[in-house]
């Protein structure tokens, strides 16, 4: 029974038919094994090369070529979700490639029930029967129809949703002068930008769509504006997702609409004892369809040991990672109703 729950979610996330809501919602299972882990509050604080999901802007800290990958089973194997992606910094400004893709294969076809039964309905009485493995069962309703058979698919089809993401981001740093002494503001200012290319095919059908991101972040050293001894830093990220009402055609006619979707949110990071540890947290909000929330924690130890919780709406996950020399890997748990997650990323720096 479960297993058919989860197909018909997947069916509403990809039949044409439920654009309503539906549209393009393979893009809402995060990206990047660290963002999963910390609830998806992300906006302010990503800076590396899974933020051209989370906040195209944050692109704008990678400083060197890299190399992404993500792997995760969705809903107890019944899906499989992945992405692949290159960092490019070039001539100030930073690009970026990124490859995401939702599988679902061997989804069951079943027939419409009431018509099947129906035909057998209009036969002779003396023919109204289905034989199964030898047994002979006499049919006069549906539930009978289906006992008989166990509801067996007269075949399969498979979904296969994908997005491929090019990216653009600046990084902009300056200082705000206030006019009077010791009052002088430093502001990190990044921007960045996605073109994504979508593409759905669910059994026969196929649709395709161009979507356009856009996010900011603001981040100010707290120490040189409020208290000098208070080693922290705070950032705002905004980003609008779909801004042009991305548009999936599905041909004859039939197109969805992806909703636009607005996400602020807040990050303050403080240092803690060693050399490069940090305490992190952040606070996010969007509002597709209605308002929710996330929030996330993360604890760096020198750099290379990472622990990770947080809250996705009302749904928790938890993570850890290790960074050595130029090759970090990152692992997140994600608890949900329909069937918990693990998520596996890695990030090679090339260069």
């Amino acid at each position: 029974m479960k297993k058919i729950l989860l197909h018909l979610l997947i069916l509403c996330m990809a039949v044409p038919a439920s654009a309503a809501k539906y549209a393009g919602e393979f893009l809402e299972l995060g990206v990047g094994a660290r963002g999963i882990a910390m609830g998806g509050a992300m906006a302010a604080h990503t800076y590396d090369g899974a933020s051209f999901y989370w906040n195209p802007a944050g692109m704008g800290f990678v400083s060197g070529i890299q190399a992404t990958g993500m792997y995760a089973d969705l809903w107890d194997g019944l899906a499989n979700f992945s992405s692949t992606g290159i960092t490019l910094p070039v001539t100030g400004s930073v690009f970026a490639i990124n490859y995401v893709r939702l599988g679902v294969p061997d989804i069951e076809q079943h027939p419409d029930y009431n018509a099947v039964v129906a035909d057998i309905l209009r036969r002779a009485p003396a023919l109204r029967y289905v034989v199964v493995n030898g047994d002979t069962t006499y049919i006069n309703s549906v539930q009978e129809y289906l006992l008989a058979t166990g509801a067996a698919p007269d075949g399969f089809f498979s979904d296969s949703e994908s997005s491929l993401y090019f990216t653009f981001a600046k990084y902009n740093q300056f200082t705000i002068d206030w006019g009077w002494s010791y009052f002088t503001m430093p502001v990190e200012l990044p921007v960045g930008v996605n073109l994504k290319l979508i593409n759905q095919k669910l059994g026969d059908a196929s649709g395709t769509g161009i979507g356009v991101d856009a996010g900011a972040q603001a981040r100010f050293p707290l120490d040189e504006i409020v208290y000098e001894p208070w080693k922290a830093r705070f950032s705002y990220g905004f980003v609008i997702k779909d801004a042009t009402r991305t548009e999936v055609d599905w041909g004859e006619g039939v197109k969805d609409a992806v909703p636009l979707n607005i996400y602020s949110s807040l990050a303050l990071e403080q240092k803690m004892p060693g050399r490069n540890s940090r305490l992190t947290l952040a606070y996010e909000t969007e509002r597709r369809y209605e308002r929710r929330r996330h929030a996330g924690i993360e604890y760096a130890f020198e750099n290379v040991l990472f622990l990770r919780g947080g809250l996705w709406h009302d749904e928790w996950s938890a993570g850890a990672g290790v960074a050595l020399w130029r090759v970090s890997a990152d692992y997140a748990y994600y608890a949900r109703d329909l069937g918990t997650t693990h998520r596996v990323s890695v990030s090679i720096k090339l260069k």
